[in-house]
């Protein structure tokens, strides 16, 4: 999908727009790694001048979520296996908290939404639909933490979910019957349900782990696939 995916700026700040466009684009993997980001063309995608573009980018850059190439051009890195596993551990000791937090606090009403978004989103994957699946996934996951009530904390996860999320379109490149969001899902839902914060962070981190271990498989059969041509 990539660039041409996004929506052209309403009347706002305009590099607050490029950044929330950006934001959605690499969290909801329609940004794969590798994908080079040209400051005119994504401008022209855009409907809007270079300038409001290029300091949204060059933030980016700065936060180590793009990384800056020669031509005004940015590149979504591809993450190695180290920075996978640094990644995925970090994601465990926040996600998990936020989930242990979102138990004791969460209504029935979230609950229920977070019931509905996974059916849709377990729809998609069924239906071979991977954008729409990492769209549904996000919204569950944030639908959750969002639960917490700590937006500090929210802070931190959407930049980790910054940085992991290009990775997540190696989730749906094979198939993958080692992931059992269904399983850890249900378990999360039930363990909501009965206001257990324990269980809670249990299931997600569990989700983390699935996640990692799919996205380090797809990384090492690219590695030898590179290596063997």
């Amino acid at each position: 999908m990539g660039i041409a995916s996004l929506t052209p700026a309403p009347r706002k700040s305009l590099v607050a727009f490029v950044e929330d466009e950006l934001s959605r684009a690499l969290i909801e993997g329609r940004l794969e790694p590798g994908t080079r980001l040209v400051t005119k063309e994504l401008a022209d995608t855009l409907g809007m001048s270079i300038t409001p573009v290029r300091e949204a980018l060059v933030r980016f850059a700065a936060s180590g979520i793009l990384t800056a190439e020669p031509a005004q051009s940015f590149r979504v890195p591809t993450l190695g296996r180290e920075q996978t596993l640094e990644i995925s551990e970090i994601r465990k000791a926040v996600e998990g908290l936020a989930a242990a937090k979102a138990a004791l606090r969460i209504s029935p009403a979230e609950i229920g939404e977070m019931e509905a978004l996974l059916q849709r989103y377990l729809a998609a994957k069924s239906n071979s639909d991977p954008h729409l699946a990492l769209t549904l996934n996000k919204e569950f996951r944030f639908t959750l933490y969002k639960a917490a009530a700590m937006p500090n904390l929210l802070a931190v996860i959407e930049t980790l979910w910054l940085k992991a999320g290009p990775g997540f379109n190696y989730l749906y490149q094979r198939e993958q019957g080692a992931v059992t969001e269904h399983e850890n899902y249900g378990d999360l839902l039930n363990a909501l349900r009965r206001r257990q914060p324990d269980a809670a962070r249990t299931a997600i981190e569990h989700a983390i782990d699935d996640g990692a271990r799919s996205v380090l498989a797809a990384i090492c059969a690219q590695d030898g696939a590179s290596s063997a041509a």
